[in-house]
């Protein structure tokens, strides 16, 4: 199955529009199966209100939650989690924020996937506004928000898929995600499109056995995606 995380940006496409067909374009051609989008909108006027997850779900012929992590210009801004089968026993999980930052959240569920049930968990941890991705030193709210997820996923079955844009680089987050038992799908950069320089973005299984990441430019957002393919271990 193809496991795919990509940071939409309320959908805005290069030029600075916004359209849903250019959004629902993005996502057709990654082709997943398991489909985690960050930073996208429900009712917010930037995004002409649209609801995204839905959009997306219709568009890509997938099932949708939403996940909002706060109220936004009148609407909301959080995660979304998509598959191309059902979902169940849904979790929305609030993450620790340090006082005056951007409140964070996660979604974990069952998928239904061709028969195979996973434990699938997609979030967005804090970001660092003009600057690099923290690194060990100064990465402990992203760490601990990271520990809150991995917390919500111990206790469900195997096999388990984490997505999501962590905020953090490879050498901070993979080893946290290994020692965990997880394995993480290697891939290039993922940000800024046009001329990326960090790996921000991740597909990390558990039970699974999953191949190199592959980063797609898609026309919308300044996130590359990836896609992984994984298989039963």
């Amino acid at each position: 199955m193809r496991l795919a995380s990509f940071n939409i940006k309320n959908g805005l496409s290069g030029d600075g529009s916004c359209e849903p067909e250019a959004l629902v374009g993005a996502c057709r051609m990654l082709r997943a199966d398991v489909l985690a989008l960050q930073e996208v909108d429900r009712g917010v006027p930037r995004s002409n209100r649209a609801d995204q997850t839905e959009i997306v779900a219709d568009g890509c012929g997938l099932t949708g939650l939403y996940a909002p992590a706060r109220r936004l210009d009148g609407g909301e801004y959080g995660n979304a989690l998509l598959v191309r089968g059902s979902l169940a026993d849904v979790e929305h999980v609030r993450l620790p924020v340090l006082p005056g930052n951007e409140a964070r959240a996660a979604v974990v569920a069952r998928a239904e996937v061709d028969g195979l049930a996973l434990s699938v968990a997609a979030t967005h941890l804090q970001n660092r506004h003009g600057g690099p991705p923290p690194t060990s030193k100064d990465a402990a709210e992203q760490l601990d928000q990271l520990s809150v997820v991995l917390g919500a996923l111990a206790s469900r079955p195997r096999p388990k898929v984490l997505l999501g844009d962590l905020n953090m680089p490879p050498e901070v987050v993979v080893p946290v995600l290994e020692s965990a038992g997880y394995a993480v799908a290697d891939s290039e950069p993922t940000v800024v499109v046009g001329a990326p320089k960090f790996r921000i973005d991740y597909v990390a299984v558990d039970g699974l056995a999953v191949g190199s990441g592959q980063v797609l430019d898609t026309a919308v957002s300044d996130h590359r995606a990836i896609v992984a393919e994984a298989v039963a271990d």
